[in-house]
Formats: C-alpha cells, structure tokens, sequence
C-alpha cells in the first residue's frame, strides 16, 4: 500500500547557485542544505525540491538528482522526519516515469506532477487526456504521486474537480497541491475524497486558512521560505487549538496575506531570493533569463514583509528558549 501524505506545511525551496559572472551557475549545494536544517528546525513538515520554486526548467536531469542526493542527506544527517518531495514533470509519460524513477533512487518519497500542457489545443477541456496521463504514470511509479494544480505554469490548463476525485481513487495518488487558489473546487475535492488517503494542500500561504476551512490538510508556501514559523504555527493553532485560539488563527493569516503577495507580485522567483538575501543572509539568483531584483523593488518586497516577519522572530525565539 502506497504512503499517504501526512497533513502539514510543505515548503517549496529555490535551487540555490553560486553566483558566477558567466551563465553556468553551480548548484550551491552548502546553502541548500542549510537552508533545509532552518526549516526542519521551524517544524516544517516536508519540503518540496525541483519545483516551480525550484526553478526545475532550468536544471538538467544531472543537476536535478544533486538537489534531491543534498536534501535526502540533510534530512536524514539531521534526523527529521520531514518528508522529501519531488517536482519531476515532463510533458510525455515516458520522460516523467524517467524522472520519477531517478527521484527515488535519489531518495524522494513522492513526486510532485504537473499535467501536460505543451499541445494545449489537444489537451484543453480534454479530462480523459488528463486523466490517462496520470493514470499511467500512477501505474507503474514507484513512489506515490501528487497531482500539482497550477495554471499559472501550464498555459491555463486547471484540471476539473471532477477529474481530480476520479483520480483521487488510484491507490498510488495521494495528494493534489492547488495553486489555482480555487477555495470552491477544494470543498468539492475535500467533500468527495478520503482524508485518509488523498491530502488536498492549498499552493499558497495567502489563502491557507480558507482552504483549512473546507477540508485541506495542509499547505505548500513559497512565503514559508522566509517566515517558516508562522506558516507551522497557523497550522498547528487550527488543528489542536480550533475553538480556543480563533482570534489568533485569523491574525497569522491577516499577517500573511500581504506578505506572500510580495513576492510574486514583484518578481516572482527573483523577488523570492533576494527577499531571502536580505532575511537570512542567503539567497542569490536566479537562472537566466530571470533577472536579478533591483535594490529598490529588494526593499519594497521586504518592507511589505516585516509584518508576518516580526510574528515570525518572535516564534521562533519562543522556539528556541524551550
């Protein structure tokens, strides 16, 4: 029986580089696995490599398995029980088999998929398109899969909720990250699934607490990148603290939802890292043609920031004097 995917917070990491006049730009393997120890040590419960965060369309299949070899290693050397997850999408089954097959072996326990979106005109408003490709990869994937709903990256193309529970009863699917920020279709998805078995994550920290509402188990933040403790602590407060601690749930989402529309309202990956540069010391660039942050948008990204990050410091001071 395939693993199901515990509920919790999933922090999709950037690829870290070193950075280089040239365009080759190395994996910086160091500061990946440094930035893996913070998160575990913020209570995150997995962190996603090689996804859209993780710039996977700019690495090559050798530098893929570099990320995913360094995260298994943290992980593991610092005994967390933090889950691996892997982006491995390819636009054939053939090549995402491919992938995933090199993900296990590089030590991730699911992979992440983005449906096919490449011939858009034979595949839009075509779920048995959709449903075949999953399907067949499901089969024969040797660790389970998790379906990644994101419009945004694939010319439009949203997988119908009805699609999403049909597949919801392959044994070897067990979760769908949704960043189509459609609260409506995860109560759909919520309401017609198992919990037990397949794990609806909402894709974004801005509307976590709205999806928590409807049934989702979870979350995949880029915002959880700098301000992890906040994103665990929102989690945590509404599954153990539901009745008690309402107030305070709504204040950590208030506190976020200007924070993580900072960064992908201004830069995208680029405005991510050099938001990271400026908080944690780390961060870097990203990979041509994205271009680096300008030192003026820098500020206006972290100003916009400093609220959830001040809550932030402050759990994770009470963190650290336990």
């Amino acid at each position: 029986m395939p693993a199901s995917l515990p509920p919790g917070v999933y922090v999709p990491i950037p690829t870290f580089f070193h950075d280089q006049p040239s365009d080759e730009q190395p994996v910086d393997v160091d500061t990946l696995a440094q930035h893996i120890k913070f998160l575990c040590s913020a209570g995150v419960h997995g962190v996603v490599c090689m996804g859209s965060t993780g710039e996977a369309v700019h690495l090559n299949e050798e530098e893929r398995q570099l990320v995913l070899r360094t995260a298994r290693k943290t992980i593991d050397d610092i005994s967390s029980n933090a889950k691996l997850i892997a982006g491995c999408s390819q636009e054939s089954v053939r090549g995402t088999l491919n992938l995933i097959e090199q993900a296990a072996k590089s030590g991730a326990e699911y992979a992440m998929i983005l449906p096919p979106s490449y011939y858009l005109s034979w595949t839009s408003n075509r779920s048995d398109v959709i449903y075949s490709f999953y399907t067949k990869v499901a089969d024969k994937s040797p660790i389970p899969i998790i379906i990644y709903n994101f419009p945004g990256v694939t010319q439009q193309m949203d997988t119908t909720q009805e699609t999403i529970v049909k597949l919801a009863a392959h044994p070897n699917i067990v979760g769908i990250k949704c960043t189509d920020g459609n609260v409506g279709k995860a109560a759909y998805v919520c309401e017609n699934t198992d919990p037990k078995t397949f794990t609806v994550l909402s894709g974004s920290a801005e509307n976590f607490l709205p999806f928590l509402t409807v049934g989702a188990q979870g979350c995949v933040p880029g915002f959880g990148n700098v301000a992890p403790y906040v994103v665990c602590q929102l989690f945590n407060l509404y599954t153990k603290h539901f009745t008690d601690q309402w107030k305070e749930i709504q204040r950590l989402q208030g506190k976020i939802v200007a924070s993580d529309q900072a960064f992908f309202r201004w830069n995208g990956i680029s405005g991510l890292k050099s938001a990271m540069q400026r908080v944690l010391g780390y961060g870097g660039l990203a990979r041509a043609p994205l271009l680096p942050t300008t030192t003026e948008l820098q500020e206006t990204i972290v100003k916009a920031l400093e609220p959830a990050l001040e809550v932030d410091r402050q759990l994770a001071s009470k963190s650290s004097s336990k």
